[in-house]
């Protein structure tokens, strides 16, 4: 009776078991997140989104942009950059509330608690409106100075004259500073959403 020759079980290479595992993990964690989401399991922007949907609706925010001629989802944009929806939040330099006003800049616009969502969110469609003015309606520099200061904004503009629409290509915002710059794509990009929506 002749046996069989039994071959032994061979394991793959390191580099090939790895990449197996690899690809185990990432399954699974694709299956897990898309079980959580079915959940109704939201991070990020879908998560804050979801906080601003309920601010703009409760505070009346399309109202306030109508009633201060500012442009649809600004105000919803700003809040979701500058705290998240969350009424508490508080940076590390000061600032507070909803729309991350500065002590100073909420004396100026007679906000007594920065805290309070209702009269934060008046002061700030105000305060952009003060701003957009200020600009000759350019939403970039309204931006640049809601985020760096109108001092600054100022600053940086002097040097070119007098603000017209006719004259704005001379203001490079590629020399403002990086957050700055940063701060203006993103509200426009979050604008574009709540805008639509």
């Amino acid at each position: 009776m002749s046996r069989k020759k039994i071959l032994p079980f061979r394991t793959p290479k390191k580099p090939i078991q790895q990449l197996i595992l690899v690809l185990i993990l990432c399954a699974s964690g694709l299956l897990f997140w898309l079980t959580l989401r079915d959940y109704g399991y939201k991070t990020g922007d879908a998560a804050i989104a979801d906080k601003v949907y309920a601010w703009r609706k409760s505070l009346q925010l399309e109202q306030l942009e109508k009633e201060n001629n500012l442009p649809r989802g600004l105000l919803s944009a700003v809040m979701h950059q500058e705290s998240a929806g969350d009424p508490l939040a508080q940076s590390h330099v000061g600032a507070k509330g909803l729309f991350q006003f500065m002590p100073a800049t909420a004396q100026d616009m007679n906000l007594a608690d920065r805290s309070d969502p209702q009269t934060s969110s008046q002061a700030a469609a105000k305060y952009l409106n003060m701003l957009q003015n200020r600009y000759n309606k350019n939403i970039s520099l309204t931006l640049a100075a809601y985020n760096w200061g109108l001092g600054n904004v100022d600053q940086y503009i002097k040097p070119q004259g007098k603000l017209s629409r006719s004259n704005f290509d001379k203001y490079q915002l590629s020399k403002m500073p990086n957050e700055t710059q940063n701060y203006i794509t993103r509200i426009k990009m979050l604008r574009s959403t709540y805008y639509l929506r």
